[in-house]
């Protein structure tokens, strides 16, 4: 039950090995299987990147290793079409030329096919987004019909036959430089955000403090917010559309504080903003919102709470935030359970939040680990407890898979926990357990959930 106390998991550490995925920083896609796919910037068995899946509970199969022959590099982000494929992007290191799409097939052995061959824009950035009607649509965060390599960003569309075309040039007065990928609206349109452009635009791709937009699919564009800075700047993520068919977004800059917003907008451009980060509750949200099912939006700030070592902080948080802007921190990371969060978290079917941490100093060094899996969810809540012909029975809140170990001890306070055998794996969101050999006098019983 999302909006319970919730506690952060780490579920797997990507190291250096061979074959192993390193620097998984986008955003997981749940697939058929309940397994979560993604892909690496690096690692593989040609260090060129891999596409990987890895189970609720961390176990990771690196699915396909680029060669580097031409591709390599894949952004991070995947997505997941209606006939079971994920399309993605390989930019490459030093992308010349950059922007290659993929699709990543998992009927028999798993593959990588380039059906579009040469790329046609510049770097793609974010993930794709899929129609159901075979187009694919994208940012590029550079190029355009005005220059290859110096242009101010476009919106495109891919045919997943093989056709692509530029729907809209940005030109910096109506945004510049976006970063993140497109959503389809409930209206059919396309709407998305630039980190740049807009208000204090200075004829170069990265002035400007960002716009929000709105794209019908034949390439028709309009400005429907230009950040100020008082109520935010630089959008570095695009938006979510919520239940209630408004959208929700995040900006690493501007507010209150300077230290980025959370905000709300209308379908026709009505901004509100819900929370200002200040630098303790987090600063600097880079990704998007995730809407859980309890309608509240989850996300990740890369930087906070604040520290004596810097005024930005350190390590990220995870928050919750109502539609209506009330703010609750769910999880710090503290750089030894991870930290810098760098996509947004992924809702499973099981009803908990899972999400890629990178460490930024990491991805300068393969001494360490490249990054962590984490899994945020509901802390197991007994519910009863009672007492049968010299048996004692819990119950408890729980996830479907979710597997959970028993735990005893005569004082409250003091004494070691027993552990309980055996392990109870959740068939439902409640789960409950029999101890037939209780403490003689008084017991105490605790339950703890396992990765």
């Amino acid at each position: 039950m999302m909006g319970a106390e919730m506690a952060l998991q780490i579920l797997h550490e990507f190291f250096p090995t061979n074959g192993a995925p390193i620097f998984p920083s986008g955003r997981l896609v749940e697939g058929s299987d309940g397994w979560f796919f993604g892909a690496s910037f690096r690692g593989g068995d040609f260090d060129s990147g891999t596409v990987f899946k890895v189970s609720p509970h961390g176990a990771v199969i690196t699915q396909y290793s680029f060669d580097g022959s031409p591709y390599s590099g894949p952004n991070g982000w995947l997505t997941h079409s209606a006939n079971g494929d994920f399309y993605g992007v390989a930019n490459g290191y030093n992308p010349d030329p950059p922007g290659n799409v993929f699709r990543f097939r998992t009927n028999g052995t798993p593959t990588v096919e380039f059906p579009w061959g040469e790329p046609r824009e510049s770097t793609i950035r974010g993930p794709l987004t899929y129609d159901g009607a075979g187009n694919l649509y994208a940012v590029t965060s550079q190029g355009g019909s005005n220059s290859y390599t110096l242009g101010l960003g476009s919106v495109i569309r891919i045919t997943t036959n093989g056709v692509s075309s530029i729907l809209f040039s940005f030109n910096g007065t109506n945004g510049s430089a976006p970063l993140s990928s497109v959503v389809l609206g409930n209206d059919g349109n396309l709407y998305g955000t630039t980190a740049a452009g807009g208000v204090g635009f200075a004829g170069s791709p990265f002035t400007g403090l960002g716009t929000v937009f709105k794209s019908t699919t034949n390439g028709l564009l309009t400005t429907l917010v230009n950040f100020n800075r008082t109520n935010g700047a630089a959008p570095y993520a695009g938006l979510i559309q919520g239940g209630d068919g408004n959208f929700y977004g995040t900006t690493a800059g501007g507010g209150a504080f300077d230290r980025g917003t959370v905000f709300k907008m209308t379908p026709d451009g009505t901004l509100t903003t819900l929370v200002s980060f200040d630098g303790i509750n987090g600063a600097g949200p880079g990704s998007e919102v995730t809407q859980g099912p309890d309608g509240k939006l989850y996300g990740v700030t890369g930087y906070g709470p604040q520290n004596t070592n810097s005024s930005y902080g350190s390590f990220g948080t995870v928050y919750s935030i109502t539609t209506n802007g009330v703010l609750t921190s769910v999880a710090k990371f503290d750089g030894t359970n991870a930290q810098n969060p760098l996509a947004e978290l992924c809702l499973g079917n099981d009803g908990n939040l899972y999400g890629l941490a990178v460490d930024q100093s990491l991805r300068l060094s393969l001494n360490g680990n490249a990054g962590i899996f984490f899994r945020l969810a509901q802390v197991p809540q007994i519910t009863s407890l009672s007492t049968t012909n010299g048996t004692v029975k819990l119950n408890w809140t729980a996830f479907t898979n979710g597997i959970y170990r028993v735990e005893r001890r005569s004082l409250l306070t003091s004494g070691n926990w027993t552990s309980l055998v055996p392990n109870v794996t959740a068939t439902s969101n409640m789960a409950s357990f029999v101890d037939s050999t209780p403490i003689a006098t008084v017991g105490y019983y605790r339950v703890v959930l396992l990765p």
